[in-house]
Parts: C-alpha cells; sequence; structure tokens
C-alpha cells in the first residue's frame, strides 16, 4: 500500500507531524518489581516493571493505579489478569490526571478497561489488550502516543451500567498518534442505540490514525446496534491515512470530522464503506 501513496497526499501528513510535539523527556531509573496487587504507584521518574503474571482476583477496583508523572511500566512481556467475568466493573492500569505516564510491553486482559490513561504526553505501545468487557485502551490527554498494540476480544460485558458500546481503542485529545495498531473482534450488544467501535476519535484535534487494522467489529448477533471500524465524534483536523478496516457494518464513519483528510484507506465486507454525511473532511485518493 506504501507505494500507492503519492507525494501529495504525504506534505499534509508531514505537515501535521511536525506540529506535534515530541514528548518531553524525563530522567527514568529502575524502580521495583510490581510484585502484588492492587497497588498504587507514585514515584516520580522511576521504571515499574513485572517480573511474573499477576492475577487481580476482584471483580471491583484497580490493579495498578498509576498516581504520579514521569512514571513507566514496563510488563516485561508478562500479563495482568481478571478472572472474574463479564460481571466485573474492574480496571487493569490506570492514570487520572498525572503526566507523561507509559504502559507497555506486556498483556492486559479480562478487565471492564484493560488500559484508562488520564494523562498529558501518555506512552501505550506493545501491548497485548485482549478479553476485556468494555475498552481495550482508552486514553484522555493531549499528546499521547498509541502504537504497535493488538486489541482483541473488547466487549461482552453483562453490566447493565456499562454495556452501551464497546471500543478496541478510544481517544480524546489534541496532537495525537495512533498508528501501527491490530484491533481485532470488537463487539456489542445488539441492541437498538448500542454502537461498537475498532477506533473511536471523540473530541479530537489535530490527529493521524494511521497504518492500523481493523478487522471485525460486530453486534454479538446482528443487526440492531451499530459497529464501525473508525469512528469521529466531535472531531477536527484529523489525518487518516493507510488504514484497513474490514468486516463492519460501517468501515470508516467521518460524520464527526469537521474538518481533515483522509487516503489510501482500505475496506472489505462492509455494508458502508465512508459514512461522510455533515462531513468537513477532504478525500485525497485512493480510499476504496
Amino acid at each position: 500500500m506504501a507505494n500507492r501513496r503519492g507525494m501529495k497526499w504525504l506534505i499534509p501528513l508531514l505537515a501535521l507531524v511536525a506540529l506535534l510535539p515530541q514528548r518531553a523527556s524525563a530522567e527514568t531509573t529502575l524502580g521495583p518489581a510490581i510484585t502484588t496487587l492492587p497497588i498504587t504507584l507514585s514515584k516520580a521518574g522511576v521504571v515499574y516493571h513485572f517480573t511474573k503474571n499477576l492475577v487481580y482476583d476482584s471483580a471491583v477496583g484497580t490493579a495498578i493505579d498509576i498516581a504520579g508523572s514521569d512514571i513507566v511500566i514496563d510488563m516485561n512481556g508478562y500479563a495482568l489478569i481478571n478472572t472474574t467475568g463479564s460481571n466485573n466493573t474492574a480496571n487493569g492500569i490506570v492514570c487520572n490526571s498525572f503526566n507523561r505516564v507509559s504502559v507497555k510491553n506486556g498483556s492486559v486482559v479480562g478487565f471492564l478497561n484493560g488500559v484508562a490513561l488520564t494523562s498529558e504526553g501518555a506512552q501505550v505501545e506493545n501491548l497485548l489488550v485482549t478479553n476485556n468487557f468494555r475498552t481495550g485502551i482508552i486514553v484522555i490527554g493531549n499528546n499521547a502516543n498509541i502504537v504497535n498494540n493488538r486489541v482483541n476480544a473488547t466487549g461482552g460485558s453483562v453490566n447493565s451500567a456499562f454495556d452501551s458500546f464497546a471500543a478496541g481503542i478510544s481517544l480524546t485529545g489534541t496532537y495525537c498518534n495512533i498508528s501501527d495498531n491490530e484491533v481485532h473482534s470488537t463487539y456489542t450488544a445488539d441492541i437498538t442505540g448500542r454502537f461498537g467501535n475498532g477506533i473511536r476519535l471523540n473530541g479530537c484535534s489535530n490527529i493521524v490514525v494511521s497504518n492500523n487494522h481493523v478487522l471485525d467489529v460486530e453486534p454479538i448477533a446482528p443487526t440492531e446496534a451499530t459497529t464501525t471500524g473508525i469512528a469521529t465524534v466531535s472531531s477536527d483536523n484529523l489525518i487518516i491515512l493507510n488504514n484497513v478496516v474490514a468486516s463492519t457494518q460501517v468501515g470508516f464513519d467521518l460524520s464527526g470530522g469537521a474538518s481533515g483528510s483522509y487516503g489510501d484507506n482500505i475496506t472489505s465486507t462492509v455494508a458502508t464503506g465512508y459514512f461522510t454525511s455533515g462531513s468537513g473532511m477532504t478525500s485525497v485518493g485512493n480510499n476504496n
């Protein structure tokens, strides 16, 4: 697909990328291993790390609470797992209003929300986020980077307070990047008014969404709920480039995009490839 992209598509992307502030560097040192749950991490400038798989055996609360800025969680290839089932309201890794946090290199399994960060400058990378019941990864904050993650089997909450939608990756913020992610099998209850999104941009501005694969966004049993591969809600100045969406009702819902460009995107096995009613976005070509 990269060979199909002409320079005229690349220029606006590079212009927007140039505007993205670089992640602020912070001195970090190897911190303690995370060996018990639940745990609160609060020491700034520390890399907390896993040395084994960890099981959180409660259906409520938070397994890992990030309560400081400039904190890194390196899971070292291990997993954080909740085994209490689809009625749980527990969260895996949470940050509430601390800046420049990073979560990477591991698996988060079986929570209501796998990774939920309210953070400026958040980094989420190289994770397998699977079998979570509402959202796999949700980030609220500016200058976020969500890259190289695999988000599988999101949805299926049976808790009525939380089953109105499911989203593999959800973002609210400005000057952010969502790239090179695999989002597979996002599903929601088949009830009118409910929806499932592979990638959801909700209240975003100056965002790059590129090189993502979004496959199989479906109601549990079609077709009352609405399902979309990549959806925009109240967002503007978006670059949506070189993504693949397959097996969903709507490939790209751009109706919530007030401005921006989309190009070199591919859809397959969708009822509607591009829903653009009310959109201010411009196709720069090569969208099928």
